[in-house]
């Protein structure tokens, strides 16, 4: 394919991902492949199977064309291929694909894919070149690794449930939602850079690799400083909700403003008209505007509440201070940063107009295109026809039998 040609469609163009993920994160991961360019073909189970039916798994009253929100987020610009796994005859059919794929990416508990016969081991003695990517809540290894995990669950494990309980007044209860499945996200992610670090990899030593994502993981190495401080400073205190940094009443609606740094701190005070404050020996350094935090965030809010938010945002923005109104999800779909950066693009899905988040990697030169989500099997016949080579006869008898459908 010229360079043209595959910088339009993607660089990761030509990788083939047999995705036998479900819920969030797994699905996640192979949606950000697919806005990359790579093929992505999603083995689903039958019809009839008594599992979990992730075209309709959470959100049955917000849903479409028998598809709920949730798959219709996750599942773009895949294609369907229903396959029982249970059956050899469908174990066939999938081995035959590992041999001309590049990546096999899951999300099962541990142990799972051995049982089924489709682990890193076996796929491996079928095709060298295969990666496989495995994402899961404590990963593959360690005394807690077989434990059953949602996100919920990994954000509890990994200490930020405990960090979002600092931020909270005392006996307050932490959200156990905290807006977004941040773990299952950030997994997906994490599989994600996995797959792309090892498919360069391969082009150096012509072998595939396992990827193992811990979703727990992510997180520890999400909350990044504060994991350093704890680990290494007994008298550890989060210095960041006594910095100017976070949210501040205003004479009708908060407003996230940054005023941390001494270029920020300096230009807070001209735009607050409390340029004396730059010598009051209370806030004259950094370390000083720490310590005396809750004293400064009560007294810069008792300016902000003199002025509507929207004025102070001028105001603000006019003397170089970081911030920005608290903007709602619907206020952000339709905003013209959202439009400009293709962020929310949509597609006709069963007669309907779908929009949902765009590809956040932007790369010069690749067209971004987003497909709606396949029906289920819908390219069963195309990929035995096209990419096994199939003959009419084998697909019939495979169909008879239920192995694939």
């Amino acid at each position: 394919m010229p360079a043209d040609e595959t910088m339009k469609t993607g660089p990761l163009s030509g990788v083939r991902v047999l995705d036998l993920t479900w819920a969030t994160g797994g699905p996640y991961g192979t949606l950000l492949l697919a806005f990359l360019g790579a093929e992505v073909i999603k083995i689903e189970t039958p019809p009839d199977h008594k599992g979990v039916n992730t075209r309709q798994m959470l959100f049955p009253n917000f849903s479409h064309g028998g598809e709920d929100v949730h798959f219709l987020t996750y599942n773009r610009s895949k294609k369907s291929v229903v396959i029982d796994l249970r059956k050899e005859g469908g174990k066939a059919v999938f081995y035959d694909l590992v041999r001309q794929s590049d990546v096999v990416f899951d999300n099962f508990r541990p142990g799972v894919t051995k049982r089924l016969g489709i682990d890193y081991t076996a796929l491996r003695g079928i095709n060298p070149r295969i990666i496989c990517c495995s994402v899961s809540g404590f990963g593959s290894s360690g005394p807690e690794s077989r434990k059953p995990a949602f996100d919920t669950i990994i954000e509890a494990a990994s200490g930020m449930t405990a960090q979002l309980l600092t931020m909270l007044p005392d006996g307050v209860r932490p959200p156990s939602y905290p807006g977004t499945s941040w773990a299952d996200h950030v997994g997906g992610l994490a599989g994600a850079y996995g797959v792309v670090s090892a498919l360069y990899e391969r082009e150096r030593t012509g072998e595939g690799r396992e990827v193992d994502i811990a979703m727990q993981d992510m997180l520890i190495s999400m909350l990044g400083y504060i994991t350093t401080g704890e680990a290494n400073f007994p008298d550890w205190r989060d210095p960041l909700p006594r910095m100017l940094w976070g949210s501040f009443e205003t004479g009708d609606h908060p407003i996230v403003l940054c005023g941390h740094r001494e270029g920020m701190w300096r230009n807070l005070t001209r735009a607050l008209d409390r340029e004396q404050w730059q010598e009051d020996p209370r806030f004259d350094s950094h370390e000083r505007r720490i310590e005396n935090g809750e004293e400064l965030t009560a007294m810069i809010e008792e300016i902000l509440k003199t002025k509507p938010s929207a004025e102070w945002i001028d105001i603000l923005k006019r003397h170089d201070v970081p911030c920005t109104p608290i903007h709602t999800v619907r206020e952000v779909i339709d905003g013209p940063q959202t439009r400009i950066r293709n962020m929310m693009p949509a597609v006709t899905h069963k007669g309907k107009t779908v929009k949902a988040p765009g590809n956040p990697v932007k790369i010069s030169g690749v067209l971004e295109t987003v497909l709606p989500p396949p029906a289920l099997g819908e390219h069963t016949r195309e990929i035995l026809t096209e990419v096994l080579n199939y003959s009419s006869q084998k697909i019939a008898e495979l169909l008879q039998d239920g192995s694939v459908a």
